[in-house]
């Protein structure tokens, strides 16, 4: 008897997060609950701080981040999208130029560049660590490229030592989208320290959010840092030199900070700033207990073949953002679908797919951007699945995953 077809109702999140009824371990949409001294902090801003935005609180959360990363210079943005179109405006690309993306990252690592009307050349993903790859970068570098942006995707950091290396044989821009990398570090250096510019979430699905959105850039030279104050909030500025009255002939000037390019509004507000600089003095322990979850699942799962993960090199801090896994049930014919299949139906499990490659998309497609050569994502993708992640799983929910994976596994070989 032919199986009966599902039918799929339309998600109100196309994430699949979210507190879902029937799941017995659901996706949460938020990595983990405010702290009541989190709270606190904003209740407080609320009652006394007068000035609602662009503050006291702005300038401590900036110089906090800076010291947490070990930046130049650090400005809070509305999020990280915004954040990346600070970059690419920085980093003067436009008609005619390129600009080399990983093709699996979230969408706005690319549209924040294809905006400009820059060409975006897809970069593969290296087979070993599922970020992007330098080798690749290398070949696909042309005459017209102008900047590489090297994603950080899944808390694990870019090898930005050959990546930095590139860039300056051929005298190229980086941006580093750190969206999902907070805490990561190379030998102890923290990304987003690497390149001219870096670009950090925080994102409610984040290890650390700041009341929902918010963002971060990074830059590493005194003269583009120069030029962020402008751009991030409309052209603002004081009039130079002396005045007799000081509301002649207005409070405030308004300016270009490049020629030939329009400023913008990206601001964080004082509330999400104040808690942001809170979370950071908690933000290396949370993540300590992320990566021990996520250690015991690899290492619980160290005995069976069909599920690997991305490797972790010698001195890099992967702070692993989300939990993704691939599956390899060729031997039995049976592919992620299968997989995920049984995770969902018998087991409750709400598993995901994340990130489908970028070229593969209508938005990127439409604007003529469906052209890529990614043969190791093209393999990788097809079978790639997330467990179910935020900060941190106790242990019970943990063994009852790693049980329920093998056991699905095992129905799909004897079935």
């Amino acid at each position: 008897m032919e199986k009966e077809k599902k039918v799929i109702k339309k998600m109100d999140d196309p994430s699949g997060r979210g507190s879902l009824s029937g799941y017995k371990v659901p996706f949460p949409a938020r990595q983990r609950p405010y702290s009541e001294e989190e709270i606190q902090t904003v209740v407080d801003v609320m009652r006394n701080t007068e000035c609602q935005t662009q503050g006291d609180h702005m300038r401590k959360f900036e110089a906090d981040l800076k010291a947490y990363t070990g930046a130049n210079h650090a400005f809070a943005v509305d999020n990280c999208t915004n954040a990346l179109g600070l970059a690419a405006t920085l980093c003067r690309v436009g008609p005619g130029d390129e600009v080399i993306i990983p093709a699996y990252t979230f969408c706005s690592s690319a549209i924040s560049f294809a905006r400009t009307g820059a060409k975006v050349v897809w970069a593969d993903i290296n087979k070993e660590t599922w970020v992007i790859d330098p080798k690749d970068i290398e070949s696909k570098i042309t005459a017209n490229t102008k900047a590489i942006v090297a994603v950080h995707l899944l808390g694990m950091p870019a090898d930005m030592e050959a990546i930095m290396a590139i860039a300056r044989r051929h005298n190229l821009k980086v941006v580093e989208d750190c969206a999902q990398a907070l805490d990561a570090r190379i030998n102890g250096r923290h990304v987003g320290s690497f390149g001219d510019y870096a670009c950090f979430s925080f994102h409610g699905a984040k290890t650390m959010t700041t009341l929902g959105e918010g963002g971060a850039l990074l830059v590493k030279s005194d003269e583009d840092a120069a030029l962020v104050p402008g751009l991030r909030f409309c052209g603002i500025r004081g009039f130079e030199g002396e005045r007799e009255r000081y509301w002649v002939p207005a409070m405030s000037n308004v300016d270009t900070d490049i020629d030939g390019v329009w400023p913008y509004n990206y601001c964080m507000g004082e509330a999400q700033c104040a808690v942001g600089s809170v979370m950071l003095d908690t933000l290396t322990a949370n993540t300590d207990k992320i990566i021990e979850a996520g250690l015991k699942i690899r290492e619980r799962m160290s005995d069976t073949p069909e599920i690997s993960f991305n490797v972790i090199p010698e001195g890099y801090r992967h702070v692993m953002h989300q939990f993704v896994m691939h599956f390899d049930g060729s031997a039995f014919g049976k592919n992620r679908n299968d997989l995920m299949d049984s995770l969902t139906e018998e087991f409750k499990i709400r598993c995901i797919v994340q990130y489908y490659p970028l070229y593969r998309y209508p938005l990127f497609q439409k604007f003529g951007l469906d052209e890529a050569n990614c043969p190791v994502l093209d393999e990788f993708w097809e079978n790639s699945f997330s467990f179910p992640w935020w900060c941190a799983p106790d242990d019970e929910t943990i063994q009852y995953v790693v049980d329920s994976l093998k056991a699905a596994i095992n129905k799909l070989k004897n079935s």
